[in-house]
């Protein structure tokens, strides 16, 4: 009896929650129409609408970037890439977000994207301190940003881009008014054989001997994990080939693995996690993928806790059987994590406000 009462509370919250959810009306695009919305809806947008241009750091990068700024925008936006992506890779999201009357700011990191690599071959994933990646957001934020709206500005962060995110909320705490991490690279996934800290171990010692070398002993170049069914990204076979299609239409995207300093660099910042968590005053919202493979779902857990009344809800909120890119995901994923991030992003009685 009394299990039946709990499956029956259990029952009414999850509806109640998807109900308050669904209120929100969050409208994208479905798989089975995208690839005809593309052509008529999202491709006229960019073209229209998105701005692209290019800024140059202290040290010379010139690094790309596009912004787009609806009438009518509520907040704006600032969108951390994860590794290997772009801005072009996200149309549709800027397209769902503007919809939405959300101003969309991405900068193309260093290294990837339509920004220049940072080493000869352009195909290894490099770089020789990750605090660069967090002074370039922070520069994009000042010259650009800043200069094109001055509406409350929020943090939309994808994967590595998670890492540098949790930089900028401990650099500039009163910079953002609320965060939200997906699949964010608390610590990377970099099991070797036993645990997965083994990779790190192992980038320490390589760093100083072969910092360009691709990490993992074996070269990595673009493509990797080309099959569909050998993705470990997303469950969204359409989104899945329209990624690759637009890398395989502009090889300029293309990028393959890392290198052992970019992993170096990658575990060096996951060693002071714990000490940043605890630095942190913005209320952040966590998404997990149940399915994951690149990053560590535990490290989440953890920074989680670190966070103290800041990890909206007291917990991550973990998509069972997601992959990696929840926002590329099957729309049974994608749509859901969308509410929820529309729902904190504009709740105004959200975690620490």
């Amino acid at each position: 009896m009394q299990k039946m009462m709990r499956t029956r509370r259990l029952t009414r919250t999850l509806i109640t929650q998807a109900l308050s959810v669904t209120a929100l009306n969050v409208s994208a695009v479905p798989e089975t129409a995208l690839a005809t919305r593309y052509a008529s809806d999202i491709l006229p947008f960019w073209q229209q609408q998105v701005k692209t241009g290019s800024m140059t750091t202290p040290d010379g990068t010139k690094l790309a970037y596009a912004y787009v700024v609806p009438s009518q925008a509520k907040y704006a936006l600032l969108l951390v890439q994860g590794r290997t992506e772009a801005y072009l890779k996200y149309q549709e999201l800027f397209f769902d977000l503007a919809a939405q009357g959300v101003a969309v700011f991405s900068l193309d990191h260093r290294g990837q994207g339509l920004s220049p690599r940072e080493l000869e071959d352009p195909h290894k994933g490099h770089i020789t301190d990750f605090a660069l990646y967090r002074q370039d957001q922070q520069q994009f934020i000042a010259e650009v940003v800043k200069t094109q709206t001055h509406l409350p500005l929020n943090l939309l962060a994808h994967s590595m881009g998670g890492a540098i995110a949790v930089q900028l909320l401990t650099q500039q705490p009163a910079l953002f008014q609320r965060a939200v991490l997906t699949s964010p690279m608390i610590a990377p996934n970099a099991k070797v054989a036993f645990s997965e800290q083994d990779g790190c171990y192992l980038a320490t010692a390589f760093d100083w001997t072969c910092p360009d070398c691709y990490a993992g002993f074996v070269a990595q170049p673009y493509p990797f994990a080309q099959n569909f069914a050998d993705n470990i990204l997303t469950s969204s076979q359409i989104r899945y080939q329209q990624f690759r299609d637009l890398y395989q239409q502009q090889p300029q995207l293309q990028l393959g693995g890392p290198t052992w300093a970019w992993l170096s660099q990658a575990c060096a910042v996951a060693e002071q996690m714990p000490r940043l968590a605890q630095q942190i005053k913005t209320p952040v919202l966590m998404l997990q993928s149940g399915a994951e493979q690149a990053v560590s779902n535990s490290a989440q857990q953890q920074f989680c806790q670190e966070l103290g009344s800041q990890c909206a809800g007291g917990k991550v909120e973990t998509f069972a059987g997601a992959k990696h890119e929840l926002l590329f995901e099957a729309d049974t994923h994608r749509d859901l994590a969308l509410q929820k991030i529309m729902a904190f992003l504009a709740d105004d009685k959200a975690v620490g406000h």
